[in-house]
């Protein structure tokens, strides 16, 4: 599931850099669902994943610092990629446009569909045009990160889903020598291992 999800979120990359001012809605729609379906088989799977490869005393820790660095690799992404487009856009306002253009609605930083609506059709068309051209490449540019993370899952070990709660106290109290084993048999004295406040378990002969 997470790799056939990532391959999918490469494909969505794809065809969202192909879309234009005058694709229609319901392409827009199929592109973007396929990009939806390769995060839902990708994203969730991985935290399940995470879960089920660490001991019962680090499934917390491990989650979390799976969300910590989902969100990492999420602020410092959308930071990348604005400033790309931001800086992108900026540029192809600055040559497209003519002088003075855009001072009514103040300046290139502020236009809102609102305001673009209400330019003249020949700076209306030069500025969507700006906006398809600084966003659509960035898809593109994208694709090799989801097939390099399809080629990091490739490597991912395949174990069954864990069906019980195993309980690792006893393996570790041995290890740190704080445990007292006893028998069944009441009258052959208990083998003590450890010192006081010593973790009690019993144990089969």
């Amino acid at each position: 599931m997470p790799i056939t999800g990532a391959v999918l979120v490469a494909v969505g990359l794809v065809l969202l850099s192909t879309l234009t001012p005058e694709s229609p809605l319901w392409e827009i729609c199929v592109y973007l669902g396929v990009m939806g379906l390769g995060l839902g088989l990708s994203m969730q799977i991985l935290v399940l994943i995470v879960q089920n490869s660490f001991p019962l005393r680090e499934v917390g820790t491990a989650t979390a610092s799976n969300n910590f660095f989902r969100q990492i690799g999420a602020t410092l992404g959308s930071a990348v990629v604005g400033s790309l487009f931001a800086s992108r856009l900026a540029e192809l306002l600055a040559r497209r446009l003519p002088a003075g253009a855009t001072a009514g609605a103040g300046g290139s930083d502020s236009f809102t569909p609102a305001l673009v609506n209400k330019l003249p059709d020949e700076i209306k068309d030069l500025v969507i045009d700006s906006y398809n051209d600084a966003l659509a490449p960035i898809f593109i540019w994208m694709v090799p990160l989801a097939l390099l993370a399809t080629t990091v899952l490739f490597f991912i070990k395949e174990k069954p889903l864990a069906s019980a709660v195993e309980h690792d106290v006893l393996s570790e109290s041995i290890a740190e020598g704080n445990i007292l084993i006893t028998s069944d048999d009441d009258d052959e004295p208990a083998a003590a291992v450890g010192g006081e406040g010593g973790l009690r378990r019993s144990a089969d002969r």
